[in-house]
Order: structure tokens, then sequence, then C-alpha cells
């Protein structure tokens, strides 16, 4: 135990933040390679990667960081899932002041999140994406617009390939459904495309985005919200706000179809939460 405690001393003190959760593991909860201990590692890896996303320090933590840390965790995740990352945390420096290298755990005051239902649904408001498109490059529009306009899940994005997409008749193919796509959002895909080497002349093949990993495509839209000063959702949030677009006219059974057409949903109840979370946003 002293040897370990010593070695990720050494290694916190380099910033070597990867290396010391491998010199943690053993301190960790769970059996060595358990589930636990396991979801406990991969939690604290989240945990790690925001950190060097956004230049906050491990040892020096303070009640601003932890709230900030939880609001981007509230975010991101579900609340159930929120609640187990912050019990990671808490863990961690647990460890670290029994280990004599932090004094304080200020993520024993933060609370996780409080699990209403409508926390369920996040949504990017049309002010928020308007901030988004006009900070965003020709990359991160087309990425906000699939989401916003095409109503696409994060994993139809990152696979989206050229072959997909039909520039003439403005549609695209994707999980056995055809999308019919905005203008906006035809521009957008035209002007990324044409400087992946898309052209009239010369179609190109192949993905549309270079984003093998769920984590990449997160970390796009983390860095494009705090550009655009607005406030970071997970990506469904922007396939929500696609089926509210798609809901305004009313709550009519034309527009539900419409929307679960859109968005490939394949019962009235898949629809049900997204018709409260209009229900809850219509002004009134």
């Amino acid at each position: 135990m002293d040897a370990v405690a010593h070695h990720l001393r050494r290694l916190l003190h380099r910033a070597d933040l990867h290396g010391a959760l491998d010199a943690l593991t053993p301190l960790l909860p769970g059996q060595p390679g358990s589930a636990t201990q396991l979801n406990v590692l991969s939690g604290l890896r989240v945990y790690v990667r925001w950190l060097e996303e956004t230049g906050h320090s491990l040892l020096h933590v303070s009640d601003a960081q932890a709230r900030a840390y939880s609001a981007w965790l509230a975010a991101a995740y579900a609340p159930a899932t929120h609640k187990n990352r912050l019990t990671q945390v808490r863990w961690l420096y647990d460890l670290l002041q029994h280990q004599g290298l932090v004094t304080d755990n200020p993520y024993r005051r933060v609370q996780g999140a409080l699990n209403h239902a409508h926390d369920h649904r996040p949504v990017y408001s049309p002010a928020d994406i308007a901030r988004l498109l006009q900070e965003a490059n020709p990359e991160e529009r087309a990425l906000v617009l699939l989401g916003a306009h095409g109503g696409l899940t994060g994993p139809e994005t990152r696979g989206l390939t050229f072959e997909a997409i039909d520039f003439a008749y403005g549609t695209l193919h994707v999980s056995g459904r055809t999308v019919q796509a905005t203008e906006a959002l035809m521009g957008a895909l035209e002007r990324w495309g044409h400087q992946r080497g898309h052209t009239a002349l010369f179609r190109a093949t192949g993905p549309l985005f270079d984003l093998p990993t769920p984590f990449q495509l997160r970390k796009k839209l983390h860095f494009l919200c705090l550009r655009a000063d607005v406030t970071y959702r997970a990506w469904h949030a922007l396939r929500h706000a696609a089926g509210l677009r798609l809901l305004e006219p009313g709550l009519n059974a034309q527009t539900r179809q419409a929307a679960q057409d859109h968005l490939g949903l394949h019962s009235d109840e898949s629809l049900r939460p997204l018709v409260k979370l209009k229900k809850i946003s219509a002004p009134t």
C-alpha cells in the first residue's frame, strides 16, 4: 500500500493522470478485475478526460470545480448515471485525502441529479441552436443540423456516409428510413462535403466525418458549446429539438406521425416523452 501511494504521488505531481489511474486501480472498490472495479475505473477515466478538456486540476480541487463537473454530468448523462459518476469521484478524493495528497473532498458537498421526469428529455432551444450555428465551422454546422433538423442519433451521425446522402433530392437514408433534410441542413452538408472532396464531378465515398467513438462526437459538441456560451447538453438534446420543430404547428395526429417517422420511432408510446416535453416548453 505504501509503495502504491508513493508511486501515485510521483505520477500526480508529474500530471500523469492516466498513469495515476493505473496506479490507483489496486485501491479501488471491488475485487481486481471485477465488474465493480472496472465500472469505477471507467467513471474515473470520464473525469480525467473532463479535467484534460477543461484545464481543471486533479489535486487543486474546489467547490466551484465540483459543481461544474456535476453540471456537466447532469447535461451529458441520465440522472442515475450522474449519481454513479459523482459517487466514483467521491471515492477518488477520499482515497487521495487518505494518502495526504488533498486536504478536502468538495464532491462530498455536491448533490446528484434529482430524478424529475422531464430531466430525461433535455433540449437545445432555438436560441441555443442559433448561437451554436453562429459560432460553428463547416463541420460543426453540419453536425448540429444533422441533430437539430435531421433528428439523427449520435451513432447515425457518426456513421453517416456520402452514399447515404441524396444531394439531388435532399434526403438522407439512415437506419432503414428516409429523412427529408431542410434547406439549411443540405446546404451545410454540401459545404462540408466539398471540404471532404465531394463535388458535382467527383462523388466522394465513405464516412462524412472522422468520428470513430461517441466521446469524439461529445467532445466536438462540448467545445462548440463553450465557444457559443451555450449550456452543454448531450447529443439527444439536438434530436429532441428536431422533434419539437415538427410538433411546433400543434399536437395533432399529422404532426405526431411526422415526428415519429422523421425520428425513426416505432410507436406512439416512444413519442410520448417528446410530447410531454412539448407541453412543458410551450409558452403559458
